[in-house]
């Protein structure tokens, strides 16, 4: 039993060992045959991965073509729409061209056709117009032509009615040989004021008319308001000038008033006018020079007051021993020498005094005398001494005068 079980054992152990050999031959084969066959598979399986990978590679390329053919699709696509787009933009600005130049083509034309048209008419209207103007105008001259001779005709009329107003008054019986009351020469005076300034300086102008007519002229100027002084001091230069008859014909009155009324104008054309005449009366010395003189310095010497103007107050001086002594004058003094105390010249009061102006006037040497008091006390006390002692000449005053001076 136990050799069985030995025999067994080692039938066993034997067919162990063949089998364990041959499963390791087996195996051996096996391995031998799978190392064989591994390339092949792997060859295989290489393949396949590398057909696997082809068609992945080539699924993902056919995606790609596909994309980009969808792209290029729509590339395509999309530039087509831009040149479609741009040749329809085109094609409209070409037709909108044309329609717009034939638009205006027409247009153009019916612009001439309305311009001329209305030119036409413009030219038309206007020379319609302008004959008609011409025709108002040639009534208008016609018109114009017709006032002016009525308007010259009144004027001469003016002038001729002004100029025997005027000369009416040279004559000294005017009013009383027709029945007319003396107050008649008022109403002419105001009349002749009221006389246009054209009208008078018409009569004035015109030398058909005597020259007294012509001063007279002047002299309703130079009172008006505003005065016209200028022909006045035309006619007063003219009476003074050599070879002139202006004098004999007005007149000394009327001329010498001319003169007094230059007083009651204070403006600075009649200060300059009078300066100027009192200047030719005493660097000149004309023949008249004694009867315009004196009217001529206290004419100036109120204007100068008025105006308060004390330039010609050293020609004033020079004229004093040169005026007249008349009793009527005493206002007139009065005057020149205010102006000599304004402008402070004592001198110019001095020579009043001097020149023997005062001595039928005592008002005026007792006024001269006050303003040369703030002046030169001394000259007034000698003065009154003097005058205090009988049969004394004023000789010393006058020396005394000169010293001072």
């Amino acid at each position: 039993m136990k050799a069985f079980i030995t025999c067994f054992l080692l039938a066993a152990l034997l067919g162990i060992v063949f089998v364990v050999s041959f499963a390791q031959q087996n195996q051996t084969s096996r391995k031998s045959n799978q190392d064989i066959k591994t390339p092949e598979e792997r060859i295989s399986e290489l393949e396949s991965k590398l057909q696997t990978v082809e068609n992945i590679e080539k699924m993902e390329l056919a995606a790609k073509l596909a994309d980009a053919n969808a792209k290029l699709r729509n590339a395509e696509i999309d530039k087509y729409k831009r040149e479609l787009k741009d040749t329809n933009d085109e094609w409209l600005r070409t037709q909108s061209t044309w329609f717009l130049t034939i638009i205006g083509f027409f247009v153009a034309i019916l612009l001439g056709v309305a311009a001329v048209f209305w030119f036409w008419l413009r030219s038309r209207a206007d020379q319609l117009i302008a004959d008609s103007v011409e025709k108002s105008l040639n009534r208008f001259k016609e018109a114009v032509a017709q006032v002016n001779t009525l308007k010259n005709e009144l004027r001469i009329l003016r002038k001729e009615q002004a100029a025997s107003m005027l000369e009416d008054t040279f004559r000294p019986d005017f009013g009383s040989e027709l029945g007319f009351p003396k107050e008649n020469e008022e109403r002419r005076e105001v009349a002749l004021k009221e006389l246009s300034e054209e009208t008078l300086l018409d009569v004035f102008g015109d030398k058909k008319y005597l020259p007294g007519v012509r001063h007279k002229s002047a002299e309703v100027l130079a009172s008006k308001s505003p005065p016209l002084v200028s022909p006045l001091f035309k006619v007063l230069n003219s009476a003074i000038d050599p070879d002139s008859n202006s004098f004999a014909e007005i007149g000394q009155r009327r001329l010498r008033h001319s003169v007094a009324l230059l007083a009651r104008i204070e403006i600075l054309e009649v200060y300059d006018g009078l300066t100027q005449f009192l200047n030719r009366l005493l660097t000149e010395n004309p023949e008249h020079k004694d009867i315009f003189l004196t009217w001529t310095v206290f004419s100036l010497a109120y204007v100068s007051s008025g105006l308060n103007k004390g330039d010609s107050v050293s020609l004033l001086k020079t004229a004093i021993p040169h005026l007249d002594d008349r009793s009527d004058q005493n206002q007139a003094l009065k005057k020149l020498a205010t102006l000599f105390d304004i402008f402070n010249e004592p001198a110019g009061i001095k020579e009043i005094l001097t020149n023997g102006l005062t001595n039928r006037m005592s008002e005026v040497e007792t006024e001269c005398l006050e303003l040369l008091q703030k002046h030169d006390p001394e000259f007034v006390d000698k003065w009154k001494s003097e005058k205090e002692t009988p049969n004394t000449e004023h000789k010393e005053p006058n020396t005394q005068n000169e010293e001072s001076e």
